[in-house]
């Protein structure tokens, strides 16, 4: 009896009981059955459940095994996971005989929602195999692949509140769902031919097209044909992207005369259109399968007017199921654009689509949340984050410190809001690229969906200065306490926020259009910063900008502008007219509809005009992009810059602007003229820094900003910088664009309605 209660007594001594949670991206993405799998490997008991706080777990049994378990959860998790909150507590034994996964709780919390995923290895496999049910399935997924945020309708995930629940399942796909050990266990967009969504075709006035729905879309796609195509996240619009007559139908449709397309390419002929290293396919073919900025192959099958007069191309891998049955080796380069109207969110009703495409490839499972593809741009050792959406959506950012439940309406361009709570970010997909009604309401919509998914409602709204914007109207309607916060000071705390920064640090705002607390067009901007307050400490010395934004789209008029400004004769420029001129310098003398710009976005548009680049632009940054790509990506580390002179705060440029005029007039290669330019504005900004670092002994610089997209500058000035000795931070999972605006102007007005209200 005694050696039998000593082993007893023994055993419950190493016997312990955890209650575990976990948040983080948990739910979707087969962590369930990944716990189950473990505690049964380590014969443990218990339970785990989902709930709208993410995942708890109960687990009792062996001490040691516990701790093994634990550590595996840490080290082993799904692909698609991501934990970012962890507690592990010890309880008193609470009996368990077995290890169940339990049904999904709410309760008052909220966890996080899954980007969708580019279906994976395992489930193409499948898709290739003749054998298997879901062979060229076009809607096969599981727990580490498809839909998850387009599809969502409420938390916690599970099939019920998605738009996969009117599709009942077939035996096949239950036995699945059901199996613990089976990767579809609770795979919720689960499904086969026999029981899930099915693709169908239609031709231009909506009628359904007998055939298979395949088949007619690739043959119209090479027989010249413009198709919409409707994937995860909304409509595509495609066409054969070596078909250069198509292309120009595509252009004259869209009205999009010069803007580039992205390429979705098959990946054994990537090569053939692109300099893409091993890490870059790596990074098309993850889970978030974005389109990539690459440099275009100087002969490739490729239309020329695909991305006309454009050294790079955006191109993405197929990532969705039915993408692999259209871009094949038979038709590997497919033009798939944005399926919308100009500047509008993207599409899910092939109806708004009538007047650009010519047929239609279509599905039956509803899309909930639109989402369009995430763009990347390559830059040296960095990626830059140009559009963030699909696959990276709706994924939260930690906070430097807890704030109150806040809204970020962001600005205009770029379109995307932020809403907050606690430490955690929610930074909303892109939206659109305009205040349109149509994008209005989207933004409404989405943000209603927001607000539910993440169990909060804003107690604080933060919006620009500028009194036009709609998304300033949308914050003075809302009701809620308001802070309006300087356009360039948000750039400044989107990055600062993003680094965990919180403290004062010198804030570079390089961009085209922002409201000035002196009412100018703000724009080239040197920050002294932190979340509370900011210190102009030098920007461009203000120039004159005709007729505001209609200058914008004619940089040539802006080029004239500042050069009679800095008393230069403009009589070499080409592409204005004797009335522009005239009228543009009635408007210099009598000061009338003249706005005063520091804008770094314009100073590119001046001397891309000045080399007679675009006079006229067709879509946002072109003549700035058209002098980036002069200087060809050579080194500019020794290249003499023009002069400029720094005092009392500006950053003057005539005498560059004078030394401009004198090269073109002796006709020195616009190349070298371009590298003098971004040069120049490397070496001022790096001086001017230099000189607040010795008057504050701050040595912390945040780069910020639209022009922050020109891999010449930011990686210059990251190099320069460093070589200097500064710390710098750059923008790397949120868009140093207008995209990010929002999560600034969140972190500017806690501060200022904390402070305010002591």
């Amino acid at each position: 009896m005694t050696g039998k209660k000593t082993f007893t007594q023994r055993r419950l001594r190493y016997r312990k009981m955890k209650k575990i949670r976990i948040n983080g991206i948990v739910q979707g993405v087969g962590f369930r059955p990944f716990v189950y799998k473990l505690a049964i490997e380590e014969k443990l008991q218990g339970f785990v459940l989902n709930d709208t706080n993410g995942v708890k777990i109960e687990i009792e049994g062996n001490l040691q095994a516990i701790e093994r378990f634990e550590k595996r959860i840490k080290l082993e998790a799904p692909p698609a996971a991501l934990i970012d909150y962890y507690k592990s507590e010890q309880f008193p034994d609470a009996g368990y005989t077995e290890f169940n996964i339990k049904l999904s709780a709410k309760t008052d919390g909220s966890t996080r929602i899954s980007p969708d995923l580019a279906v994976c290895n395992d489930c193409m496999n499948e898709f290739n195999d003749p054998g298997d049910p879901r062979y060229q399935y076009a809607f096969i997924n599981c727990t580490n692949c498809g839909p998850r945020y387009s599809i969502i309708q409420e938390t916690p995930y599970d099939r019920p509140v998605t738009s996969m629940k009117s599709f009942a399942m077939c035996e096949y796909c239950e036995s699945e769902y059901k199996d613990p050990l089976n990767r579809r266990f609770h795979a919720q967009p689960i499904a086969c031919p026999v029981c899930g969504p099915q693709l169908s075709f239609f031709d231009h006035e909506m009628n359904p097209v007998p055939g298979d729905p395949i088949d007619n879309c690739n043959n119209n796609l090479k027989s010249g044909k413009i198709v919409g195509i409707k994937g995860i996240g909304g409509f595509h619009i495609a066409c054969d992207a070596t078909n250069s007559k198509v292309i120009n139908e595509l252009r004259s449709r869209k009205n999009r005369p010069d803007k580039p397309f992205a390429v979705m390419v098959h990946l054994n002929a990537i090569k053939q259109i692109v300099n893409v290293s091993d890490e870059q396919i790596e990074l098309l073919k993850s889970a978030a399968a974005p389109i990539l900025i690459l440099p275009k192959k100087v002969k490739s099958p490729l239309a020329s007017n695909v991305a006309p007069n454009n050294p790079n191309i955006g191109v993405f891998l197929p990532y969705a199921p039915h993408h692999f049955q259209i871009v094949t080796e038979q038709l590997p380069f497919v033009i798939m654009t944005s399926g919308n109207m100009r500047d509008e969110p993207i599409a899910i009703d092939k109806k708004v689509l009538s007047g650009l495409c010519d047929c239609f490839l279509s599905h039956n499972r509803p899309i909930l949340n639109r989402s369009d593809d995430s763009i990347i741009l390559p830059a040296d050792q960095k990626n830059i984050v140009l559009r963030r959406s699909r696959g990276i959506v709706p994924s939260q950012m930690k906070l430097p410190f807890n704030i109150i439940p806040t809204m970020g309406t962001g600005a205009e361009l770029k379109l995307s809001f932020a809403i907050t709570k606690n430490e955690d970010l929610y930074l909303s997909p892109y939206l659109g690229n305009s205040g349109s009604k149509e994008t209005m309401d989207f933004y409404k919509e989405t943000l209603t969906k927001y607000k539910k998914w993440f169990r909060l409602e804003p107690e604080l709204i933060a919006c620009d200065l500028q009194p036009d914007f709609a998304t300033t109207r949308f914050a003075e309607q809302s009701k809620l306490p308001i802070v309006k916060v300087q356009h360039h000071h948000a750039h400044v705390a989107a990055i600062m926020a993003e680094h965990q920064l919180n403290e004062k640090v010198i804030g570079i705002s390089f961009d085209g259009t922002g409201f000035g607390t002196d009412k100018n067009i703000w724009g080239g901007e040197i920050l002294i910063a932190d979340y509370d307050n900011f210190e102009r400490a030098y920007h461009l010395e203000y120039m004159p900008l005709p007729g505001g934004d209609a200058a914008i789209k004619h940089p040539i008029r802006i080029a004239f502008a500042y050069l009679k400004a800095a008393g230069i004769n403009p009589d070499f420029l080409t592409g204005i007219s004797e009335i522009e001129q005239k009228i543009i310098t009635k408007q210099l003398e009598n000061n009338f509809n003249i706005f005063q710009t520091s804008s770094m976005g314009r100073l590119f548009d001046c001397v891309a005009a000045m080399l007679n680049l675009y006079p006229a632009i067709t879509f946002e940054a072109q003549s700035a992009m058209a002098l980036e790509f002069l200087c060809d990506y050579e080194s500019i580390q020794n290249v003499k810059s023009y002069s400029f002179k720094i005092e009392n705060g500006k950053i003057k440029i005539f005498q560059m602007l004078n030394e401009i005029v004198a090269d073109i007039k002796s006709n020195i290669p616009h190349k070298t003229i371009a590298k003098r330019f971004h040069k120049t504005i490397l070496d001022f900004t790096l001086e001017a820094l230099i000189k607040i670092r010795a008057e504050s002994g701050l040595n912390k610089i945040v780069l910020s900003g639209g022009v922050m997209q020109n891999k010449i500058i930011l990686c210059g000035l990251d190099e320069i910088l460093s070589k200097n000795d500064f710390e710098v931070f750059l923008p790397e999972r949120i868009p140093p664009n207008d995209g990010s605006i929002a999560v600034g102007q969140v972190m500017v007005a806690n501060k200022k309605y904390k402070k305010e209200n002591e």
